[in-house]
């Protein structure tokens, strides 16, 4: 019979096999309800022999008390960013870089291996344990995550070998995974996640662990910053590291430069069947002293490129065409579709924008069309396969009147291409504006989900965004699925906005071109909610006019705005039920790095954009929503769009990555 310890022992090296194989290879050979049998019966053991837990016990992977802080911490080497290519002739000048960087003799080899699409994460681990986790922050500072990477199955908290090994990776979330998670929230009422990515990189930097254990979290590694260097290829490292269970995406291929290509298209045409999301394939010299030899650039390793993949598009069946009704009145044709997978997620729904981009693409009802994400986020009608036709799809026209409130809409013109239902009490601008008004960027109110909005404009309660905050507990708890401490959380929400600046009401109110970094530029210069509902029309444009960055476009758009009798109206009920929310602390400095200086924030960062406005305000910068013909900076982040980059490149603005921000920064 086995002693306590050596019971423990046992316990603890099976579970984390099946851990392993479950998170890992995703080939489990036992049950869930086995599983748990031996886990409860290591946590009994445990409490009756507490002498035998130990930090690398899977009972300790969740930790007690959340995070109040953020703390830094400094990478051993900077996390780079890869560069970007997006065509054959992209790879084709890497390879000839490549081969002019070495020795006319050597013949370099590639590993290629899929980009993942995830949340980027560094893991060191010390004398064999996991010692700490870090975000990839600005490529030099990350934050420690390391009690939230804890709680991630995948990740072993302890491995045979002994030294110091720091490992880089990306911590993502399963399709299969996210769709179940996002079916939880709709049920609690909560916004669905656009893709796995959002979701991943959202979770790995909640501050309590307890919530991220709650979260379908995996991580794959994919290189090795420290440790074993007895490895004189990255294939060898990979290799490495699923030897000693430290997850790895387990597809990388080794081959020639004349195989590459071929490669890469093996990897695009085979994504659709990985459980993951991938939007691209990585190539890499695979040997570590070719890689020396070639060295890196300011931005990027001169040994590695991104190869982005053209946009996952499917074929499918449109059912119907749908209307909907946006916070301004237009009018969007939803397309409802035969549900496909396309990157990541069921998609059902896509948009095909207004009727001019009905009639370009000729699109009927019943027809096969082509569905895309644009921006890998929103799914859109971009083709009809008309050799699939039969003679039985219909046309679509808009309707004439609104679908919602029954009003005679206003189509659209050469000068906007919407069609607009003109009634602002339209029940469906309503929903609309009270979602946008409540955004975390605007008024920040939380458990005001979908069914509950319908609920309220439904039955009168609320009529515009002013109406929220006169909801009494009673008013809430009468609704459906509504209990008194529901109702009680809702009502307290709302009234904790009230203590919001005054820069995200604006934002919230939804004017017409007035972003966020507008909408502070705004509160800045008015300073109070009364003094935007009693300027006069003449005394609010030269107040306007004299602030930078906000042109006559958008000077406009506010003043119209103040002078309607309706947003009158509205200002005045927000002020009579006590809605009067402080300025915003001043923050641009008149002194700094960067004083005289203008940027343009873009794209995804490791930081909430708010944030980065904060710190650029703070060195003396100022801000623009869009890039100007006096920015001086575009901050790109991951997933910029076109557009911005285009302004820039046609100003001659300087775009910067976030890891050159920090550096102007610092």
């Amino acid at each position: 019979m086995s002693t306590p310890a050596e019971r423990h022992a046992e316990l603890v090296q099976e579970i984390e096999a099946h851990n392993y194989r479950y998170y890992v290879l995703d080939d489990p050979v036992i049950s869930d309800a086995q599983f748990d049998a031996l886990l409860r019966e290591l946590r009994a053991l445990e409490a009756k022999h507490p002498e035998l837990v130990t930090a690398t016990s899977p009972t300790q992977r969740v930790g007690g008390a959340a995070r109040t802080e953020v703390r830094k911490v400094k990478h051993a080497v900077p996390m780079l960013s890869l560069d970007n290519s997006y065509s054959k002739d992209d790879l084709a000048a890497f390879f000839r870089r490549v081969r002019d960087g070495l020795p006319a003799k050597q013949k370099p080899r590639f590993v290629v291996e899929p980009k993942l699409d995830g949340a980027s994460i560094e893991v060191v681990y010390q004398k064999g344990v996991l010692f700490q986790a870090s975000t990839r922050g600005d490529g030099v500072h990350g934050e420690d995550i390391t009690d939230n990477v804890r709680t991630i199955h995948g990740v072993p908290l302890s491995i045979a070998h002994k030294e110091r090994v720091t490992v880089r990776g990306e911590v993502l979330i399963w399709r299969k995974d996210l769709e179940k998670l996002n079916a939880e929230r709709a049920e609690q009422g909560l916004e669905a996640f656009a893709n796995a990515r959002n979701a991943a990189a959202g979770s790995v930097r909640m501050l309590d662990p307890r919530e991220v254990a709650r979260r379908p979290l995996r991580v794959m590694f994919y290189q090795l910053v420290e440790g074993p260097r007895m490895h004189e290829t990255q294939s060898e490292t990979l290799a490495w590291m699923a030897k000693h269970k430290l997850p790895t995406h387990r597809r990388e291929r080794v081959v020639d430069e004349a195989k590459v290509i071929a490669t890469v298209d093996e990897l695009d045409a085979a994504r659709a069947d990985y459980p993951f999301e991938t939007d691209g394939a990585v190539l890499k010299v695979d040997s570590y002293r070719q890689q020396e030899l070639l060295g890196f650039t300011s931005k990027f390793p001169k040994w590695a490129i991104a190869y982005k993949f053209a946009p996952e598009r499917a074929l499918t069946v449109l059912r119907r065409i749908e209307i909907g009704i946006g916070r301004t009145g237009a009018l969007t044709p939803v397309a409802v579709v035969d549900p496909v997978q396309l990157a990541g997620t069921t998609v059902s729904r896509a948009t095909l924008f207004n009727a001019d981009q009905i009639e370009r693409l000729g699109v009927r009802v019943g027809d096969h069309v082509y569905v895309e994400k644009a921006g890998e986020i929103i799914p859109q009608i971009t083709g009809v396969e008309t050799s699939k036709r039969t003679g039985k799809e219909k046309p679509f026209q808009m309707p004439e009147r609104c679908p919602s409130c029954g009003t005679k809409v206003v189509p659209s013109t050469e000068e906007e291409a919407v069609t607009r239902c003109p009634n602002r009490a339209c029940p469906a601008q309503v929903k609309a504006q009270i979602f946008y008004f409540a955004r975390r960027f605007a008024m920040d109110i939380g458990h005001l989900g979908e069914s509950l909005v319908e609920q309220l404009v439904e039955r009168k309660l609320v009529r515009d965004v002013a109406d929220l905050y006169a909801l009494t507990v009673d008013d809430v708890a009468s609704l459906e699925r509504m209990g008194s401490k529901s109702a009680e959380n809702v009502v307290r929400s709302i009234a904790a906005s009230k203590s919001r600046t005054l820069d995200r009401l604006l934002c919230g109110l939804g004017i017409p071109q007035i972003g966020q970094v507008a909408a502070r530029q705004l509160a800045e210069e008015l300073g109070t909610l009364e003094n935007l509902a009693r300027c006069d029309p003449k005394t609010l444009r030269e107040r306007l006019s004299r602030i930078g960055g906000v042109g006559p476009v958008m000077v406009d758009s506010v003043v119209a705005f103040a002078a309607d009798p309706a947003q009158k109206r509205l200002l005045r009920k927000l002020l009579e039920l006590g809605v009067s929310v402080p300025q915003p602390r001043q923050e641009s400095a008149t002194e700094g790095p960067l004083l005289g200086k203008s940027f343009c924030v873009t794209g995804v960062l490791s930081k909430k954009r708010e944030d980065v406005h904060g710190e650029l305000r703070a060195a003396g910068a100022t801000i623009h929503d869009s890039v100007h013909r006096d920015t001086s900076y575009l901050v790109a982040g991951e997933k910029t769009g076109k557009t911005k980059l285009d302004q820039a490149k046609k100003y001659g603005t300087k775009v910067l990555t976030e890891a050159q921000l920090e550096a102007l920064l610092r």
